[in-house]
Parts: C-alpha cells; structure tokens; sequence
C-alpha cells in the first residue's frame, strides 16, 4: 500500500497518472482495505456470539433468582405458620 501511494504521490505531483497507474492504485488500496473490514467482521462475528452469550448467562441467572426467591418466600411463610402454631 505505500509503495502504491507514493507511486500514485509521484504521478500526481508530475502531472502524469495514466489509467492504468490509477487502476493500480485502487487495487492495491481495495486490497489493502479488503483485509481491514474481513477482520472486522471476523471481530464483530465473535462479539456477537460472546454477547449472545452473556445473554443467555444473565437470563439463566435471573431465572434461578427467581426460583430462590420463591423458596425463601414459602420457606418463610412455613416457618411463619410453625411459630403460630408453637407460640399458641
């Protein structure tokens, strides 16, 4: 890539960028770029699926918050009713 944009830097200043310099100039820079965004979308792919992840782990969680949640509530409701009985 830098030796296509001093190449391209050179014709310009010279007045002198044919076609085929231009055509050589984008190749080289799609080619350069191409393999910026292929990583990119490589990243963003494994992103996703941790965050999709994460997800899962949180909705999970509050799933069996929820369950001990309605363990306490009818652990202490029997507990509740024992000392009731044990106090009458």
């Amino acid at each position: 890539m830098r030796n296509a944009q001093q190449r391209m830097e050179t014709a310009l200043a010279a007045g002198d960028a044919e076609d085929r310099e231009w055509q050589q100039y984008c190749t080289a820079v799609r080619r350069y770029f191409s393999g910026f965004e292929r990583e990119a979308r490589e990243h963003l792919r494994d992103v996703d699926k941790r965050l999709e992840h994460a997800n899962q782990v949180h909705f999970n969680l509050t799933a069996e918050r929820g369950v001990a949640v309605k363990r306490i509530e009818a652990t202490q409701a029997v507990l509740k009713q024992l000392e009731d009985v044990a106090g009458a």
